[in-house]
């Protein structure tokens, strides 16, 4: 998983960005797709227009313009319907509902005012969970059938407009999908070393400033604005095994 969507629910405004900021000085090769709602009615349209995110921060107490109080918690029950696999973080200034927020599934319970290695916590163990998650077997549609896929039979993916060609060891799977949505599906193996292209970095035999070679003999190019984050994300997956 490269891109990961994040949606961040808090009536106040300026927290939320905060919480923004912080994400975007999280240590990762990872995009964030951050979006903002400031109360619960917005959460229910991005909803409703079949929004589905990775990760949740959602304040517990929330103020509409009238001066309701609606409940972060009853929020999430109906989240974790509509998108089971969602990683619920907590964020609110009322302690007294530590216990309530245990009637929901969450990663954790962050207090305000956030402190980095608490709000660092609770985004290493979302991520963890998401990349366990989408280890696992997925189903790509292809025509009327849906065929399982095993991300770490997958060489690499590439887009070619509005399709996707998911390249296995002895077959090629065509299928109408971005290449975002795919890459969803995938754990922190793959990187995106190029607008049209996902590789499985378990899968390169070596890296070139400008391609790389697989151990299958396929070669994959390398984008000019990827080549630095292609070629760090590749040296941190080896240093991690060794």
């Amino acid at each position: 998983m490269n891109t990961v969507s994040v949606l961040v629910v808090d009536d106040d405004r300026e927290q939320a960005h905060a919480l923004e900021r912080m994400l975007e000085q999280y240590p990762t090769h990872k995009t964030f797709e951050v979006e903002i709602c400031t109360s619960l009615a917005a959460l229910d349209e991005r909803l409703r227009r079949g929004f589905s995110p990775d990760i949740v921060f959602m304040d517990v107490v929330l103020e509409d313009s009238a001066g309701s109080a609606g409940n972060g918690i009853t929020a999430v029950q109906k989240l974790l319907q509509q998108c089971p696999g969602v990683q619920v973080i907590y964020v609110t200034g009322h302690v007294e509902y530590c216990t309530r927020v245990y009637r929901t599934s969450h990663v954790y319970f962050l207090t305000k005012p956030l402190q980095p290695e608490d709000f660092t916590d609770a985004l290493d163990k979302a991520i963890e969970n998401l990349e366990e998650r989408i280890a696992r077997p997925f189903g790509v549609k292809v025509g009327g059938r849906i065929m399982r896929v095993l991300p770490a039979d997958i060489e690499f993916v590439e887009s070619d407009r509005r399709k996707v060609r998911i390249h296995l060891a002895d077959q090629v799977i065509e299928a109408y999908e971005s290449l975002g949505g795919i890459s969803r599906k995938l754990p922190g193996t793959f990187v995106q070393c190029h607008k049209s292209f996902l590789v499985n970095m378990e899968k390169i035999a070596e890296m070139r400033s400008d391609q790389i070679d697989l151990l299958s003999g396929a070669t994959i190019p390398i984008s000019q604005k990827r080549s630095r984050p292609t070629r760090e994300a590749f040296m941190d997956f080896l240093k991690e095994r060794l």
